[in-house]
């Protein structure tokens, strides 16, 4: 026989060892001589189908008999086998046997099956096959030398087995620290009934889950809570220990009936599959750096297990949802849904969006997922942030309306969402130095602790059970028993974020009530818009004049400071054009010269002197500065008669808290980039409007002729570009913001539900600076037309430079050749442009807006053509 397989033997049928002691020399009884005749085909055709034949006595002995069967080979003698050949063919039709042969038919008699079975015979109940001996037989045949250790009994084994399904060490199996996994004591030593390979093959299946469980277990039992510890993980433990306990209980009460150890194998399937699920959402987790990351990855996991039609679907889902409780409950916390100190877990720290106008103050950054964005999309990402920072807003510039009093800004109820609240003390709890202040503190005190000893303890006093448990052990129970398996309420897995954006939606729509009319009232958002139009786009005339007046004007006296000269207290200025005016000016000759226009302007407008504003400070801290320049532009601004001399110049504004969430330094940024090129066009302007009087009275007439047309193009030229900028650039886009603002106050007086809030006006402020810089052409796809602006202005201040130095007609003309050479290709360039069919070119780095701005443009510059007739 094998050593493993008992089945692998040519000589079965041999008589086993353990019948030899009977006396029998042989595997059979002798077996009695019984002559049968030969049948030949024709002979089985042309008889009749059916004939009654009566049986021989077998129950007789047949002292006779021929047939005996050699014990030592096991093969019939040559004696043997002639007679038979000799007896064959004596009678050749066995079904036309002459009964009358037989003799006295009193002989004959009727038989049962009890005669076959021959009990009255000795050894006649004792099988000829080891498969049928009992494992007695099974258990001496695994013994063939005296040094074997024998088999272990079943019922011991089994209920080592048992053990260490539960993850519990034995005499038999023991659990190593070190390797983190069960060894057995008693290597290859069988179980009673079993073979070495498939004891082997089922006790290394039982420790590898055995070993499983037990490594869950300790990672589940690990959890204490510490400063660092992550919410998530912490919950993810917890679920853990709620399934490891659902399926102990499901080995416990298996085990109890368990009688085989395919029993036990078949107790453990199940649970064997739902531990392999456990330490695939532990892998999972543990690269996790972030609640969000962590929650991330494990519903990617979820979900890719459910898509494979998996079980334990249901048990999967209601984990993930308990996973994702601690951080959903953050959520809440955050937008304002519950109050922020019934959180027992570790704020994530806020960090600033960089770029997008958002305040570091204000916003913070939305924490997005590392793998796929599975926990959010983005409406999500954006109704959350959104509602997150109106919620912080308004914790910080109005605690009295975000209190949770019932009445302001109490949360709203959360359905679907399991979270936390406070534990409730049934009992007032007596601190201990207010036992013994009075007679009735001490009643109180004795009477509370008499009725909690004297209470019979109840289930509902340890809490609510736990529901990962539940839905595990009603999983495991079901699959068990599959005419009691449910699907409807176990194959269902919910995304985390889906239990908490309903009530996100309707609390965003509230809070953003809230934070937009204070916007509007008390922080007067229009009025701090109508300050950047006033002053970094130039929409107020009056500044306009006054600052022209500070920086251009020879009248003005010169803010430079010179020892022995007293000043005679009219008004400073830059003087910038003079000839012995030093450029650029020191900080303190801006300061002088710059000191009052912004504050005599505002304060002489007609809100701040409705409103009682006071005449000291300016919102914002609204005043001059000087701006930091790369070393490539310094030397541009060393030269006075450059266009670019006032590029050092800039206007500084630092929006107020909570206004600095739409005027940004980002979004004051862009002002200022509007203000340095209009405040280039209107030193064009002014300079091309004095050309006719730069000139004496003693030029030759070919210079006045000369310096005429020039004067007369390039006031044209300045002034419809300038009226480009301010109408189209400027103007438009304003109005399109104003009418927006305007529809948004509306449905706030009519009490509408605000969809819109603080990232929407954001967004509406945003939209009119891209549109007021697109149509200025300062982004950096308009370069080209931007340097052919600028190539005519420079052209025209150079010739503005000869009128005022030279009287030599040449050079005259060359510069005002010059400068209708840089107007005619910046007519040609805007014509290029307008011409072009830009739609459906993506290459191209126009669109169709450029081109329908740059024939606005074109059709203020060249109305009637006349830059293409003078190139003709």
């Amino acid at each position: 026989m094998g050593e493993y397989n008992p089945f692998a033997t040519d000589e079965l049928w041999r008589c086993s060892y353990l019948q030899r002691p009977s006396g029998k020399a042989s595997l059979f009884d002798d077996v009695p001589e019984i002559d049968l005749p030969t049948l030949d085909d024709s002979d089985l055709i042309s008889q009749s189908p059916v004939y009654k034949l009566d049986l021989l006595d077998l129950t007789a002995q047949h002292e006779d008999s021929k047939v005996e069967l050699d014990v030592l080979d096991g093969f019939p003698s040559s004696e043997t086998t002639e007679s038979l050949s000799h007896h064959s063919d004596e009678q050749d039709d066995i079904w036309a046997l002459n009964l009358d042969s037989l003799g006295d038919s009193s002989r004959l008699s009727l038989y049962t099956w009890e005669i076959f079975e021959k009990k009255d015979v000795a050894n006649t109940t004792r099988t000829a096959y080891l498969s049928e001996a009992g494992s007695e037989a099974f258990n001496a045949a695994l013994m063939p030398s005296d040094d074997s250790a024998g088999v272990l009994p079943r019922d011991i084994s089994l209920r080592a087995l048992c053990s260490l399904a539960l993850g519990r060490s034995s005499v038999f199996f023991q659990w190593d620290d070190i390797k983190q996994s069960f060894t057995q004591t008693l290597g290859g030593t069988p179980t009673a009934g079993f073979s070495v390979l498939a004891s082997d093959s089922f006790t290394a299946e039982l420790m590898t889950y055995a070993g499983l469980y037990r490594r869950l277990q300790a990672y589940s039992s690990s959890g204490s809570p510490r400063k660092n510890s992550s919410a998530v993980v912490l919950a993810l433990k917890r679920s853990l220990a709620g399934v490891l306990e659902a399926i102990e209980g499901s080995i416990v009460a298996c085990t109890q009936s368990v009688q085989t150890l395919l029993q036990l194998q078949y107790a453990t399937r199940l649970p064997r599959q739902l531990l392999q699920l456990l330490d695939t959402m532990k892998a999972a987790v543990d690269g996790a750096n972030s609640d969000e990351a962590a929650i991330c990855v494990l519903a990617d996991t979820i979900d890719a297990i459910v898509a494979t039609n998996n079980d334990f679907a249901g048990v999967l889902g209601v984990m993930l949802t308990q996973v994702s409780r601690p951080w959903l409950t953050r959520l809440a916390g955050e937008v304002g849904l519950i109050e922020q100190s019934h959180l027992a877990f570790r704020a994530v720290e806020e960090t600033a969006v960089s770029g997008d106008g958002m305040s570091t103050s204000v916003l913070s950054e939305m924490p997005v997922p590392l793998s796929s964005n599975s926990l959010f999309t983005a409406e999500d990402q954006i109704l959350l942030c959104e509602t997150r920072a109106t919620v912080k807003l308004l914790r910080t510039h109005l605690p009295e309306t975000a209190r949770y009093d019932g009445h302001s800004l109490d949360p709203v109820y959360v359905s679907g969402l399991l979270l936390e609240a406070p534990e409730q003390q049934q009992q007032p709890v007596l601190l201990e130095q207010d036992v013994w202040t009075s007679h009735q503190a001490q009643q109180q005190f004795y009477g509370a602790i008499d009725n909690q000893m004297s209470s019979t303890p109840s289930v509902s006093q340890l809490g609510p059970p736990d529901p990962v448990h539940v839905v595990a052990s009603k999983a495991l129970t079901q699959q068990h028993d599959p005419m009691q398996h449910d699907h409807s309420d176990l194959d269902t897995v919910q995304k985390p974020f889906d239990l908490l954006r309903p009530s996100i939606e309707v609390q965003a729509q509230r809070v953003n009530g809230f934070l937009l009319r204070y916007l509007f009232r008390d922080c007067r958002l229009r009025h701090h818009l109508d300050i950047q139009r006033a002053f970094h786009c130039l929409g107020n005339g009056e500044f306009v004049s006054r600052l022209c007046t500070a920086l251009f004007s020879e009248e003005t006296q010169s803010a430079e400071r010179r020892r022995g000269t007293l000043s005679n207290g009219k008004t400073m200025g830059l003087r910038l054009g003079v000839q012995e005016q030093r450029w650029p000016p020191a900080s303190s000759e801006l300061r002088l010269a710059l000191a009052d226009v912004l504050s005599e302007v505002y304060h002489s407008s007609r809100a701040v002197v409705k409103d009682g504003g006071s005449k000291g400070d300016l919102p914002g801290g609204l005043s001059f500065a000087i701006r930091e320049l790369p070393e490539a532009e310094i030397d541009r601004v060393m030269d006075a008669g450059s266009i670019f001399a006032l590029d050092f110049l800039r206007l500084q504004y630092a929006a107020p808290a909570p206004l600095d969430a739409i005027l940004a330094p980002g979004t004051m940024q862009k002002y200022d980039e509007v203000f340095r090129f209009m405040l280039r066009m209107v030193r064009a302007v002014y300079v091309a409007a004095r050309i006719s009087n730069d000139g004496g009275h003693h030029q030759p007439p070919s210079v006045t002729t000369t310096t005429a047309r020039f004067a007369l193009e390039a006031r044209h030229v300045t002034v419809m570009l300038m009226s480009y900028f301010v109408d189209v650039g400027i103007a438009a886009p304003w109005l399109y913001l104003q009418h927006s603002l305007d529809a948004v106050e509306r449905a706030l007086e009519a009490g509408h539900a605000m969809k819109v809030g603080i990232s929407a006006l954001r967004d509406m402020h945003e939209h009119f600076l891209d549109s007021a810089r697109g149509r200025l052409f300062l982004k950096r796809k308009q370069q080209a037309i931007r340097t052919a602006i600028e190539n005519v202005l420079i052209a025209m201040f150079r010739a503005v430079g000869i009128v005022q130095s030279e009287t030599d007609s040449s050079h005259l003309a060359l510069a005002y050749e010059a400068y209708s050479a840089a107007v005619v290709q910046l007519v040609h360039l805007l014509q290029a442009i307008a011409d072009k069919p830009f739609r459906g070119h993506a290459s191209s780095d126009f669109t169709d807006d450029d081109a329908q701005l740059a024939g606005m443009l074109l059709a203020k510059l060249n109305w009637n053509e006349f830059y293409d007739k003078r190139q003709q």
